[in-house]
């Protein structure tokens, strides 16, 4: 590997176990008016040096607060959010994770040990004569992960939190989503396969690849986390260890961001907040925020998604942050606690609107699936619509997947048009209806061959016949809705009842509008292409085409559930 410079020091120069006496003397001599900066090596448990770059605010008399980030995608790079809290008078502390960047050992992709050098290094950064000892963690997606790994080591000087779409809901999110695999560590591999980020080789032709495991070979990914993916499709007890259900008693205050167009971590964001209402001792200072934005724009909010419109959006989350940290590393009395605990973004209504809690004040609505296409307030007579997949022309929402952030449309109309999707669709709504929470579709379904997949979508289709995206899921055949169950095999033509979750939604249907199920049997290119065989993908490359058929009726009552506003 080429040796090239890095921010001003070549690749593998070791770094100090501390910032050196002289340097950390002559950075608190600097002009305070000045912005002071200084790398350094902060030692972990095991002897391994992660590289960091401290940030001290100017003009502030230290100590001060300091806000922590770990990132696998370069510390030095352009963080806006160093320059946001450095100049509100924090210490920021970015650092690379272990084995990328200039930190010292073996890149491995969200384990544990991402939590106990989170952990080190809040403890290393309040030791510090510039740090007075109060601490914070932010994050967006991989470090978002982080936050939560550091929080679950319970840092004696940790005070609060802010995750942005941080990931953590293992195999009901990713890296298989109920047994279906995202290509999309195709390219987030490409990008990580060294210690610096590089770029993804012909991205399209590669996730034409098959099988999926060549994927891994051509991308020659630097550490087992490539391998380890592939390998382990069920909640096994490699990924349980690294969730913390029932359990994440951190007596943290934390603010929870993300965004209803979030292809990556919607699911995790949730799951955190969800987890932490249920078990925190600090249950009641938890807030969730939630917008009409993808996963980068969580962090960078815009009121424009795909083209689609959305007033009011375009936040400034970083005074959002500001004020939070400014509430519980410096105690101010700002207000914070007296913000309603969910505040989220309608996209239907096109508007903010706050709950007391998420969730409440719902109910169980039931939209069966009927005859030509209809959706329907009750199951109806007894029938079936069958249609082909076709691995080698599989449907999928369309995009340019050699874009920086993958951010699929939200109209569906050319999803609709291919073949192998079939819809079903309300009569226009008498009366607005507000889902809020997890819609779920209840499928009764078979399939000629041993597997298959299932891709859900739920639509809102206005009166000039729009048909906009609001929630997404998916489930391989052979899984089920538990992801720590054994995969079986189907037996061909046996109807089977699955439960398909769909993403969490909170979105208002107007009066004159319609609600579409969209369903299919793949999801190409965010996921990886079912051969319609059963056994693990990583290494299938025979395709056969299969005949899905889905039942309907008061025997076999496929429906789409959605959790309704009362």
């Amino acid at each position: 590997m080429d040796q090239t410079s890095h921010s001003g020091l070549p690749f593998g120069v070791a770094l100090p176990a501390r910032p050196p006496r002289e340097a950390i003397d002559a950075l608190l001599s600097e002009d305070p008016a000045a912005a002071r900066s200084i790398e350094v090596g902060i030692p972990v448990r095991d002897g391994v040096e992660l590289a960091a770059d401290v940030h001290l605010p100017p003009g502030v008399q230290l100590p001060a607060p300091a806000i922590v980030i770990g990132t696998p995608y370069d510390k030095s790079g352009p963080f806006d959010a160093t320059r946001l809290y450095r100049d509100a008078g924090y210490a920021h502390v970015i650092y690379d994770s272990r084995g990328r960047g200039k930190s010292e050992g073996e890149w491995r992709a969200l384990t544990l040990i991402d939590g106990q050098d989170g952990h080190d290094v809040v403890e290393w950064v309040a030791e510090q004569e510039w740090c007075n000892g109060d601490v914070g963690v932010t994050g967006l997606s991989y470090s978002g992960w982080v936050v939560w790994a550091t929080m679950a080591e319970r840092p004696p000087h940790l005070r609060a939190a802010v995750s942005t779409s941080a990931a953590g809901r293992w195999q009901q999110e990713l890296p298989y989503t109920y047994g279906c695999y995202w290509l999309y560590w195709a390219y987030w591999f490409g990008l990580v396969r060294r210690r610096i980020l590089a770029h993804t080789p012909d991205l399209p032709a590669l996730l034409q690849t098959l099988p999926v495991s060549a994927i891994g070979d051509i991308l020659d990914c630097a550490g087992p986390s490539w391998q380890e993916f592939l390998e382990h499709d069920t909640l096994d007890e490699l990924w349980l260890s690294r969730r913390w259900d029932g359990a994440y008693d951190f007596d943290i205050p934390s603010l929870h961001v993300t965004g209803w167009h979030d292809r990556e971590d919607i699911q995790g964001a949730f799951h955190h907040y969800e987890q932490m209402i249920e078990s925190s001792p600090a249950r009641d200072r938890q807030w969730l925020l939630v917008g009409p934005w993808s996963h980068v724009s969580s962090r960078h909010p815009s009121d424009v998604y795909a083209g689609i419109e959305a007033p009011g959006a375009a936040i400034d989350m970083g005074a959002i942050h500001l004020r939070f940290f400014d509430r519980f590393l410096r105690g101010e009395q700002n207000g914070v606690e007296q913000e309603p605990r969910v505040q989220m973004y309608d996209p239907g209504a096109r508007r903010w609107e706050a709950r007391a809690a998420w969730r409440a004040g719902t109910s169980q609505r039931r939209y069966y699936l009927a005859g030509d296409g209809l959706l329907s307030d009750a199951p109806g007579s007894e029938g079936e619509v069958s249609y082909r997949y076709d691995p080698l022309d599989a449907p999928g929402v369309r995009f340019d997947v050699e874009a920086t952030f993958w951010e699929p449309p939200l109209d569906l109309a050319e999803l609709e048009s291919q073949p192998g999707v079939v819809t079903w669709t309300s009569p226009p709504l008498e009366q607005g209806v507000t889902i809020h929470g997890w819609p779920h579709v209840e499928l009764f379904a078979a399939s000629d061959g041993d597997d298959t997949d299932w891709h859900a979508k739920l639509a809102d289709v206005d009166p000039g016949g729009r048909s906009l995206c609001v929630a997404w899921g998916c489930l391989r055949a052979s899984h089920t809705s538990d992801p720590t169950a054994t995969p079986r095999p189907l037996t061909p033509g046996e109807a089977v009842q699955y439960e398909i979750e769909l993403t969490p939604s909170f979105h208002t249907f107007k009066p004159g509008h319609r609600i579409r199920m969209v369903l299919a049997s793949a999801e190409f290119p965010w996921f990886a292409r079912n051969m319609n065989r059963f056994g693990p993908i990583a290494d299938q490359a025979d395709p056969r085409t299969a005949v899905n058929t889905v039942h309907h009726g008061s025997a076999r009552p496929s429906c789409l559930r959605l959790p309704v506003e009362d």
